[in-house]
């Protein structure tokens, strides 16, 4: 890895998330990837957040100062998507947080890995960028602190106005079936990976 160059990297990075689409899009075609947490998505997940610690271990995380930023962003999806590793995520959050300040990530995706990992945590959203079917099987924002404030937060992680945000429910677009038995087995599994401890 220390030998190779950000641009061979960077390539590879691309690679594992082409790899990603490939899969979630052959979940999508036969339904699989609306029931819980598929098997063959979580494996690609974690084979992908096990290369990019290997990266990052070894060269630091891929910022736009030496990738470009399809690559950075890319890589950032690849630990928005590791939520089987929340300790890897956690980690990520506060190099991301630095980086962003220095204007070396695209804020938008911190600000959302940010929320992310308050959503699993059962804690209150930052910027409000996450959504999730609530109970009752209706698709909203998940809890937001102060929200008097929130877009001038928002604003300072280069994300729109919380009032242009629009959830509508696409035509065949997946709606749990049994909402409160998702909602269960979510919080069973925030508990199994170690999101939560009550």
């Amino acid at each position: 890895m220390a030998n190779k160059s950000w641009t061979e990297i960077g390539e590879e990075i691309l690679h594992m998330m082409r790899e990603d689409q490939a899969v979630r899009d052959a979940l999508a075609e036969t339904g699989e990837l609306f029931h819980g947490y598929h098997p063959a998505m979580e494996k690609i997940h974690l084979k992908n957040a096990h290369k990019l610690k290997e990266i990052i271990d070894e060269k630091g995380f891929p910022t736009t100062d030496v990738v470009s930023k399809e690559v950075c962003t890319a890589a950032i999806k690849i630990v928005l998507h590791a939520i089987s590793l929340p300790e890897f995520m956690r980690a990520q959050e506060v190099i991301l947080q630095d980086l962003a300040k220095a204007n070396k990530v695209p804020k938008m995706y911190v600000a959302t890995l940010i929320d992310r990992i308050r959503f699993y945590e059962g804690r209150k959203q930052v910027y409000a960028t996450n959504a999730d079917w609530d109970e009752n099987g209706i698709l909203r924002i998940t809890d937001v602190e102060d929200e008097e404030n929130l877009n001038k937060r928002r604003a300072a992680m280069d994300l729109d106005p919380i009032e242009s945000l629009v959830i509508t429910p696409l035509t065949g677009e997946y709606h749990p079936p049994n909402p409160q038995k998702r909602y269960q087995e979510y919080l069973e599994w925030t508990h199994k990976v170690g999101w939560r401890t009550k």
